[in-house]
């Protein structure tokens, strides 16, 4: 059987005394933005971008560079609308909502490699549905229809530098799983939660970590 979609549960409360859903403090996304889910306590940083004083001398004997590849296309992945690749808030919110949009596609054709294609390395959540897109491929099965629709989504203030934070009503739809025949073999129950969503700026957007609010 396939298991549902499931986020983790709240661990990342709103800052106390406020009314205003527009901003949460770092600490409360200390979990989702800075380690991984599940206790880690690491924190990756971005490799350093090279002097520019670095170059050889000799460098004019060298090959030509090759051109880095596009941010608009992940390796792998699917082409990135041009809303999704500004590094501001609607370009943050354009990102998850495409993002959700793949694992709909990875879950209905099905097919493994593309929610692995968007995501930091270190999102557990990425993982979780990417493990469910390599199971369905690989028991032949498929979701008859989008399992997920992203309701509502606003940017969140307060995140560290390169990422930005994210609040979302997902709603994980009541959907059938079927076989190549067509067969009916699971189903998932509709449910409706409101998920905190962490994204990641390197030369690109990419999820960081998904987390279902209290």
């Amino acid at each position: 059987m396939v298991a549902a979609l499931r986020v983790g549960r709240g661990r990342m409360p709103w800052a106390l005394g406020g009314s205003s859903r527009r901003r949460m403090p770092w600490a409360a996304f200390v979990v989702a933005g800075a380690v991984a889910l599940g206790g880690c306590t690491g924190q990756s940083e971005p490799d350093p971008s090279p002097s520019a004083g670095s170059a050889s001398a000799t460098s004019s004997a060298s090959p030509p560079v090759t051109p880095s590849p596009s941010p608009s296309v992940t390796a792998s992945g699917p082409e990135i609308p041009p809303s999704a690749r500004e590094q501001t808030e609607a370009g943050a919110i354009a990102y998850a909502k495409f993002f959700f949009d793949q694992v709909n596609v990875a879950w209905t054709e099905p097919r493994a490699g593309l929610i692995e294609s968007l995501s930091d390395p270190a999102c557990k959540f990425c993982a979780f549905t990417e493990q469910k897109a390599m199971e369905l491929v690989g028991s032949k099965l498929r979701y008859r229809k989008a399992p997920i629709e992203m309701l509502s989504v606003e940017a969140v203030v307060g995140a560290p530098q390169g990422q930005q934070y994210l609040v979302a009503s997902l709603e994980q739809k009541r959907v059938d799983v079927v076989n190549a025949s067509g067969v009916v073999v699971d189903s998932d129950e509709r449910l409706v939660s409101e998920s905190y969503v962490v994204l990641k700026w390197a030369d690109g957007w990419m999820l960081r970590e998904v987390e279902e609010a209290e």
